[in-house]
């Protein structure tokens, strides 16, 4: 994934009567500013001068728009003319208004800067007095370093840094969707329209010619990349690794010629029927080289991985959730086996025969990735297909096993859209608003982050519904 920074810029409106430090505190705000563009990995661009007349205000907005803000954080360095908002209204970057705290009064005794009253009358004026703005506008106050400051534009960096990795991404949709799951079809057009993200279908033949037809040694050197994430490989699946390798391979290759951002694979049933293979390992591999692959031709969860990819920077796979166990308030998330080594717990990866297929005759077929989730905190976030609604569970894996094979972890302590809930609930709020049965996931906390995207995005978020023993309309 060619991960993009996200693109902050700062500017000041002022205004002569309120006699506080306005340049100073503006000034100081910068410098606070570039030491959380370090730590937060963005770039920031600041209007050096302060903004007292609607010209340099016009000026400020089109020096930011050249530059290519994604994000413009307005501060009120003191109290100014309310018409200094509109030029920074006709920016596509999205808005952020920041009031800082007023200090000791003046010599006279006065109001130093009067920044919050700016603030709320350009939160109200964009709100009233700008029919064609549409965008939600987030606020922010005190001083860059506070906890409350720092705490509110580390979930905007995080949720805007998905945004923009998403618009002009490209996802292959390898096979289409897998039979069947007609729960998990996007329509590629709206998906276009709605978050600008581009669907690009690659046939299962196009695929396979290409797996066939690597030579051996770059076949060997593909799956020794891919046994060297395993404690062990199950006897008699030498084939399978091999044929793995070629697969791998094949799907790094297309990455690249046709300029890929994420994959969803139809895994099942074409690898088993025309290759005798499971595929899991390879979706496995290709996670945890940070090359975002779904399962089962589900763009809409590839869409979500690719943006938990980009709040987290880290290594994301897709689960199913399989199983309950109430006494221990705790839900299974299962996967046929197509995690990543580094999300597996201490006991490592076991490479193996796919259990499910066994039936189709001969040897068993693998391959697929036999772990446990490392224990820790973990968040899930799906895009529903329609791309009207967002799902996000906080929760944590738990220390203990599930009895299966596969990757696997039980989920507890769970969140629903920042709320608590118990098992009861979340199956009441999963199955009551249709929520498909894929569950795109990443370690950390990125509850906040993922509902704020989904605000940037015009997406509603699923909320919870309390249990109750009777059908709910």
């Amino acid at each position: 994934m060619r991960k993009q920074r996200l693109k902050v810029g700062l500017a000041g409106v002022m205004c002569t009567p309120f006699r506080g430090d306005k340049e100073g505190a503006f000034a100081a705000s910068g410098v606070a500013l570039e030491a959380l563009a370090n730590a937060l990995d963005f770039e920031l661009h600041v209007v050096a001068q302060g903004v007292y007349t609607l010209d340099q205000a016009k000026a400020a907005a089109a020096e930011l728009d050249a530059w290519g803000a994604d994000f413009v954080l307005l501060q009120a360095s003191s109290f100014a003319a309310g018409e200094f908002i509109y030029p920074f209204a006709e920016l596509s970057a999205r808005l952020g208004l920041w009031a800082i705290p007023e200090g000791p009064p003046t010599e006279e005794g006065g109001l130093p800067l009067n920044s919050m009253a700016a603030a709320n009358m350009y939160a109200s004026i964009l709100g009233t007095r700008v029919p064609h703005y549409d965008r939600p506008v987030k606020w922010f106050y005190g001083h860059a370093g506070q906890h409350q400051f720092d705490e509110r534009l580390t979930v905007t960096v995080r949720a805007l840094t998905a945004l923009v990795n998403l618009q002009g991404a490209r996802v292959g949709l390898v096979g289409g969707v897998a039979p069947g799951f007609d729960n998990l079809i996007v329509d590629p057009v709206r998906l276009r329209s709605r978050l600008g993200i581009e669907v690009v279908p690659v046939s299962f033949n196009t695929l396979l010619r290409r797996a066939q037809g690597y030579d051996a040694a770059g076949v060997r050197a593909a799956a020794d990349h891919i046994r060297e994430g395993a404690l062990e490989v199950e006897r008699g699946q030498e084939t399978a690794l091999e044929k793995s390798g070629r697969v791998y391979l094949a799907c790094r290759d297309l990455v690249e010629e046709l300029d890929l951002d994420a994959l969803a694979i139809s895994c099942w049933p074409r690898f088993q029927e025309a290759y005798h293979l499971a595929v899991c390992t390879v979706v496995g591999q290709l996670n945890a080289d940070r090359l975002v692959t779904a399962c089962e031709g589900d763009v809409a969860s590839a869409v979500s991985m690719l943006a938990l990819h980009a709040m987290s920077d880290d290594v994301v796979t897709l689960m199913d959730l399989s199983g309950i166990d109430e006494a221990e308030d705790r839900v299974l998330l299962w996967h046929c086996g197509p995690t990543a080594p580094q999300l597996a717990s201490d006991a490592g990866v076991r490479l193996g025969a796919l259990w499910l297929f066994d039936g189709y005759g001969g040897p068993p077929m693998g391959l697929r990735n036999d772990l446990v989730l490392r224990p820790g905190p973990v968040t899930v976030m799906g895009i529903v297909p329609d791309l009207d609604r967002m799902l996000v569970i906080e929760g944590k894996i738990a220390e203990d096993a599930p009895p299966y094979v596969g990757s696997r972890g039980w989920l507890t302590d769970m969140r629903v859209a920042d709320h608590p809930v118990t098992v009861p609930d979340l199956l009441q709020t999963l199955l009551g608003a249709h929520y498909p049965h894929h569950y795109p996931l990443v370690y950390g906390q990125y509850a906040h982050a993922s509902l704020e995207l989904a605000a940037w995005l015009g997406i509603s978020p699923i909320m919870p519904r309390a249990y109750t023993p009777y059908l709910l309309p």
